[in-house]
């Protein structure tokens, strides 16, 4: 969830066994939560570590959200699910000016850790740090720059770390929507994508792969300590105080777009009807959809993101489709096709609210548009 495009010097903490409860004694940890961005690897905010030591120049910001835009074949290594991301150190000054200069807020809460927790932390932080260990295959929902986080502060816990309870939970896909309607058209990519796995409802644990969800999580969670729950994290202040800029795009301009597409495939179909122009835009319409399903069959079947398995849209949205493009290039038609191609759009509507997963609203007149242009070669009426 943060870009760096350049390595960054990889610090190990502690060089000599003999000083590691001196040090842990006198350092202090922190878990930093950085406001959403504007960018799309942003949009949903950024968490890191940092240790400063007392008395010292020691203070380094520990944050496993580095990866390189550069990296070959950068975005199908993404859809793939093997990109890696990185663990990195640098200097808490420099990772606050980063921040500044994207005009985001950037939060602080000391850690209730005693110096054998954070002696245990610490001897984490340098075994992610180890070559063979600084890289690692990342995954939105469940290993990412927050859930590592988490996870490295509960394992060093002398006893428990106790997260709050709360009485309903959200679908991965509801905690992610209200960050990206910043961004509309990647929303809809996002809703396009994710397949059933994104509609079951997360924990309390699992939703703190969103930095904000891990923050304020963080400060309603107890630890204990010699038998007595302790509040984990000490109160929430802010180091950096920059408002967040009002969304300029319109979270409505995808759904809009589709309709108006619908409605001008709708005219062309049963009112202008123009052979010609409908070959045109039977040409343009099924290379479009083509595409679509074949990232559909990709994503369902060949990706390593078990978030996007299982997705029904591959009904709406289906293999056929291609087919029937290749006939068309080619002069073919093929009726009994394409009214099973249309007969299996039309089942991604009921299958889908059945099997409870979420439809962006976008989606709707997109898939009717493709189901129009079907259902004008079916040649109902007729005699195939």
């Amino acid at each position: 969830m943060k870009k760096s495009i350049l390595l960054t010097s990889l610090i190990l903490l502690f060089l000599e066994p003999g000083l590691k409860a001196q040090v842990a004694d006198s350092a202090d940890v922190y878990m930093i939560t950085c406001a959403p961005g504007n960018a799309s690897y942003s949009i949903y905010g950024h968490t890191a570590l940092r240790i400063s030591v007392r008395r010292s120049e020691f203070d380094n910001v520990y944050n496993w959200g580095i990866f390189d835009f550069s990296t070959p074949n950068f975005v199908y290594r993404f859809a793939k699910g093997k990109l890696d991301y990185m663990l990195g150190a640098y200097s808490y000054k420099r990772f606050l000016q980063e921040y500044v200069a994207e005009g985001r807020s950037v939060w602080s809460q000391k850690l209730n850790l005693t110096a054998e927790e954070k002696e245990r932390l610490f001897l984490l932080v340098n075994e992610n740090l180890k070559p063979e260990n600084v890289k690692y295959r990342y995954d939105f929902f469940f290993d990412n720059c927050a859930t590592r986080v988490r996870d490295i502060v509960a394992a060093a816990a002398t006893d428990t770390v106790i997260f709050p309870v709360k009485k309903e939970s959200k679908t991965f896909r509801e905690l992610i929507d209200p960050f990206q309607k910043v961004l509309p058209w990647l929303d809809l990519g996002a809703d396009m994508l994710l397949g059933l796995q994104a509609d079951r409802k997360a924990s309390v644990a699992d939703e703190m792969f969103l930095p904000m969800f891990l923050r304020d999580n963080f400060a309603g969670s107890v630890v204990v300590h010699d038998g007595r729950q302790e509040p984990l994290t000490g109160p929430l202040e802010k180091v950096v105080d920059i408002p967040a800029t009002p969304p300029t795009q319109k979270p409505w301009v995808p759904q809009a777009v589709f309709w108006i597409l619908f409605l001008f495939v709708v005219l062309m179909t049963f009112v202008f009807k123009r052979p010609g122009l409908e070959k045109v835009l039977d040409f343009i319409l099924f290379l479009i959809f083509s595409v679509l399903a074949i990232v559909l069959v990709f994503t369902n079947i060949f990706s390593e993101h078990d978030a996007l398995h299982f997705n029904l849209l591959f009904l709406g949205i289906n293999i056929l489709i291609p087919v029937l493009s290749v006939m068309l290039v080619f002069g073919k038609k093929s009726v009994s096709m394409s009214r099973l191609a249309l007969t299996v759009s039309v089942l991604w509507f009921p299958v889908a609210l059945i099997a409870g997963q979420g439809i962006n609203p976008a989606l709707i007149p997109l898939v009717l548009t493709i189901m129009v242009r079907l259902f004008s070669h079916c040649d109902f009426g007729k005699q195939v």
